[in-house]
């Protein structure tokens, strides 16, 4: 069954018509068989939705969406008066986010693309609504307030999902053999890579499970400078894959300069930060999965230290 899932994945992906539904269900398998918790994680909120707590991937974050109004002033009646957050009272804008994240399911998404408009209210706008009527006049009144888009938005947002899964396959493809089951860092990296590092949950460290990735600064209690030594040393092994033309000389050098300040007795923190973004900058200009996503590890835990005072 693994020869024919990861063939049947890169069969299918490209085709169009191919449900996107069935293709995550694929990566669940998939996830499953290779041991990438990752890969299922990603293929789970694509199907379930995600949770509040949780961050969408940076293309299911839309810019601010705009703002139908209906508003009652005197004996005038206004009915879908388009608004950008920024026409609203200062005071409102509280309730309205720069940004918005879709964290329906992909399947749910997909039922709504052909629409020509979509329009939904939120507690946010409610919100915004009575404190925008506080400021009014006795004879003026918001009576309604709703975001709107249009369904061609959603099939870009479904669009993009496909590019990421095509991205992911193409990397397991390109270094495995269809007759061969991936290697679980190989399928870890190429979905840190591509969607984003908050699916690379966990690393086994010396003192244990550390979280790392996106959402590491949440994480951070329990993490010690030991552990982000050992993260070092796994940018290090990632490195092996590196040609000696391609940076692989460079990217060592940044770890041990990385590794040295962060071991000092008393280290610098704007010294250890800037060596983290030197190394950071290094690893997406080689562009090695296993790499990127390592480093991305690492300094994100350098960071979450550093900013909780580990280095003073």
């Amino acid at each position: 069954m693994t020869n024919t899932l990861l063939s049947s994945l890169r069969d299918r992906v490209l085709d169009e018509s191919e449900p996107l539904a069935g293709l995550l269900r694929k990566c669940l398998l998939l996830g499953a068989e290779t041991g990438s918790e990752s890969l299922r994680q990603w293929a789970r909120y694509e199907l379930s939705g995600y949770d509040e707590d949780v961050d969408v991937p940076s293309y299911r974050l839309l810019p601010p969406l705009p703002i139908k109004v209906n508003s009652i002033s005197g004996n005038t009646v206004v009915t879908g008066q388009t608004l950008n957050r920024l026409q609203l009272p200062a005071e409102a804008l509280e309730g309205v986010p720069e940004s918005f994240p879709l964290r329906q399911p992909v399947e749910e998404l997909e039922s709504l693309t052909g629409r020509s408009s979509i329009s939904f209210t939120s507690t946010g706008l409610a919100y915004a609504q009575t404190v925008w009527n506080g400021q009014l006049g006795p004879y003026e009144q918001i009576t309604g307030m709703s975001y709107s888009l249009s369904g061609a938005v959603l099939t870009g947002v479904l669009g993009q999902i496909r590019t990421q899964l095509v991205d992911v396959v193409a990397d397991l493809t390109a270094e495995t053999p269809l007759a061969e089951l991936p290697r679980k860092d190989a399928v870890d990296a190429a979905v840190g890579h591509h969607i984003g590092t908050q699916y690379i949950t966990t690393i086994q460290s010396a003192s244990g499970p550390t979280a790392i990735g996106d959402r590491a600064k949440a994480k951070s209690e329990g993490l010690s400078v030991d552990d982000a030594v050992n993260l070092l040393t796994a940018v290090q092994n990632a490195a092996r894959d590196v040609p000696d033309d391609e940076g692989r000389a460079e990217l060592l050098a940044a770890v041990e300069d990385l590794r040295a300040a962060t071991e000092q007795e008393a280290p610098d923190t704007g010294d250890v930060m800037k060596k983290a973004g030197k190394l950071r900058t290094i690893a997406e200009r080689i562009g090695v999965p296993a790499v990127t996503a390592a480093t991305s590890g690492a300094v994100e835990t350098i960071t979450t230290l550093a900013l909780s005072g580990a280095f003073g």
